[in-house]
């Protein structure tokens, strides 16, 4: 039987084929906000804000842990300007940690391939991915990202198109 399994799977493999991704479940409730994980990282020069940033993250129902906030060492220079944004999320949440993004790391210019993290899971100025992970992005594919009239399925689409995404295989396993 191992055998047989094992021969299928090579099959599926060389022949190219892909099964349907599998959605998990949110792993937390998203009745009030899509965003189940955050982790930033922010210029030292913001440590004085972080009561203000972890209540404002509060009032928009985001679980706040002692470790969501962390800061850039003072002289360790400015914190990458990326984000890795979750497929789970909501176009309106996802403008939120944009603009949050924006405010508190000053740019992004890089955006984290979705497939990597979890649905419901923001990132911002992660250094946890190699370069192969981020994919650069302009202005203007950021304003389009930040364009109040997508739907979250178009955000979605976008940002797999911006990433390339769209153009991997999905996984099998």
């Amino acid at each position: 039987m191992k055998k047989l399994v094992c021969s299928l799977l090579a099959v599926f493999l060389l022949a190219g084929i892909s099964l349907p991704p599998v959605s998990e479940p949110a792993s937390c409730d998203t009745s009030i906000t899509t965003i189940c994980t955050i982790e930033m990282w922010l210029a030292h020069k913001h440590k004085k804000k972080k009561k203000e940033l972890r209540s404002y993250l509060k009032s928009k129902s985001i679980k706040v842990l002692r470790h969501t906030i962390q800061y850039w060492k003072p002289r360790g220079g400015h914190p990458p300007t990326n984000i890795a944004i979750g497929g789970g999320l909501s176009a309106e949440d996802a403008r939120l940690v944009i603009d949050l993004a924006l405010q508190y790391n000053d740019d992004i210019n890089g955006l984290i391939h979705q497939r990597l993290n979890p649905l419901n899971y923001v990132a911002i100025a992660t250094s946890a991915w190699d370069d192969n992970s981020e994919t650069p992005i302009t202005q203007d594919q950021l304003a389009a990202l930040r364009d109040s009239k997508l739907t979250t399925e178009e955000f979605h689409r976008l940002y797999r198109e911006l990433t390339k995404e769209a153009e991997v295989a999905q996984k099998f396993y």
